[in-house]
């Protein structure tokens, strides 16, 4: 039987991204709960301080395009992580 969406947060990410046009506003409009995402620290990959510097750079680069801060400063983190990310970084001070 297929993992249900609460065991699998980034297949649930991904088919809600999918269902939405790719519109990623839109997918996580319906995803994020009203007053930001319920991300579990163990479900979040480890990101190393550098991989932090690195992301807060991309961003500064290309904006939300997490396909071209993927591509260009962390190909070897997956989408759906570099997404989870950002939603943990921004309820943080360094936003």
């Amino acid at each position: 039987s297929a993992p249900s969406s609460s065991h699998c947060p980034q297949f649930h990410a991904m088919d809600t991204l999918q269902r939405n046009g790719y519109d990623l506003a839109r997918a996580m409009a319906t995803l994020v709960p009203q007053g930001g995402p319920v991300l579990c620290r163990d479900e979040m990959e480890e990101w190393s301080a550098s991989e932090a510097m690195l992301f807060e750079e991309a961003l500064e680069k290309y904006g939300k395009d997490f396909n071209d801060i993927r591509q260009d400063f962390l190909p070897w983190k997956s989408l759906a992580s570099i997404v989870q990310f950002y939603y943990m970084w921004k309820t943080t001070d360094r936003y």
